[in-house]
């Protein structure tokens, strides 16, 4: 799997000028590391009118490869839930043959609905954090939050030594936000009382969403509602 792209040509949403723009199918950050600062900064694919001056990010499929990292990520903001699914089925039947790697180095691979889902699980994985547990406590705080003020989007945008550091996307702008890490640490231990019961292989790809952290913390209380059935 190499880097990989192609040329469209692009409608400015505000004037209707059309510009050529490039489409980046894969990326691959051991010939490409320039594609990935990019992407972080939300530049890879941005259209930038000539004819009004607006810029706009174009959503589009998009393979991220990190070897050094053994990041494996699939971006498809072009499918809905149920076609999410069902790529997800498409992934985990290909397994391994999609990205070869030593049994003892098992891959991060996922499949994320959104840009800011793929640049949220690089930071997350860089960071030497568990993506479930991360969803877990994003979760709890977008649901405790919604008797007040609903949260449009909750994103980890850093990490310190006692506190998660987010970015919360409300209905008049985005705000900072801070968690104790012992947040963290308690959706830990979640994730240690469930993770048999969801069956899931860490070499596999998976799609670890706010439907996850749901069904997880579902299956959390009712496995502590009923010790005996445990």
């Amino acid at each position: 799997m190499t880097t990989a792209f192609h040329q469209v040509m692009a409608q400015c949403p505000v004037c209707l000028n059309e510009e050529e723009l490039t489409i980046w199918d894969v990326i691959d950050t051991s010939t490409d590391p320039d594609l990935k600062e990019k992407l972080l900064r939300k530049t890879l694919q941005s259209l930038e009118c000539r004819n009004c001056g607006h810029s706009t990010l174009i959503a589009a499929p998009l393979v991220y490869r990190d070897p050094k990292q053994h990041i494996l990520i699939e971006s498809r903001p072009d499918l809905g839930p149920d076609d999410l699914l069902v790529r997800l089925q498409d992934l985990q039947a290909a397994g391994p043959t999609l990205w070869p790697t030593p049994a003892e180095t098992a891959p991060f691979r996922r499949l994320v609905a959104s840009v800011n889902d793929l640049i949220e699980k690089i930071l997350v994985h860089e960071q030497g954090l568990d993506d479930r547990a991360l969803e877990l406590v994003k979760f709890v705080v977008i649901k405790h939050q919604a008797q007040d003020t609903p949260i449009e989007e909750l994103r980890l945008v850093g990490v310190a030594k006692s506190e998660l550091n987010f970015v919360m996307k409300l209905e008049d702008g985005w705000f900072q936000y801070q968690l104790v890490v012992d947040a963290y640490h308690n959706a830990q231990m979640i994730l240690e009382q469930t993770t048999d019961t969801l069956n899931h292989d860490p070499a596999a790809f998976a799609l670890i969403d706010s439907t996850y952290a749901e069904r997880m913390i579902d299956r959390f209380t009712a496995a502590m509602s009923d010790p005996i059935g445990q």
